[in-house]
């Protein structure tokens, strides 16, 4: 599917150091972070990252006994002007799209966001985005 973005959903304990060994072993296995989110629960914490080989991340993180997922997610451009995010989701609620979450990332000059919708409305939601013009990216660099 086009512009389907994959991103590693990883369970984080709450402990020290837990973060700065995940970044080391992708660090010390060249793999490079393109996005990065820490959400976090009362003990436990889920880290989203998209990186530039997910299926190698993925095998670092596995040997190294981190529990975690590939999840598909999508990027849109955002341009940097008042109600542009707000634009976005409100075409989504508009077509009765829930989003499960979204997260902002860096991309140039220009601003983008990260969403993730339930799986069977992702083909109906990059559609609705498509026809409505709206700026999707195909990778985050």
């Amino acid at each position: 599917m086009p512009n389907v973005i994959k991103q590693l959903s990883i369970f984080v304990e709450d402990k020290t150091g837990e973060l700065s060994d995940i970044t080391s072993l992708l660090s010390e296995n060249e793999i490079n972070i393109y996005s990065i989110n820490l959400a976090e629960a009362s003990d436990f914490g889920i880290l989203r990252v998209i990186v530039d080989d997910t299926q190698k991340a993925k095998e670092v993180l596995d040997g190294a006994g981190f529990s975690q997922r590939i999840t598909d997610v999508f990027a849109v451009e955002i341009d940097d002007h008042v109600g542009s995010f707000n634009e976005v989701v409100s075409l989504l609620a508009q077509h009765d799209i829930n989003l499960e979450y979204t997260y902002t990332v860096s991309n140039y000059d220009k601003g983008a966001f990260i969403f993730k919708v339930k799986h069977n409305t992702l083909a109906k939601t990059l559609a609705l985005l498509e026809e409505a013009q709206i700026n999707l990216l195909d990778r985050i660099k």
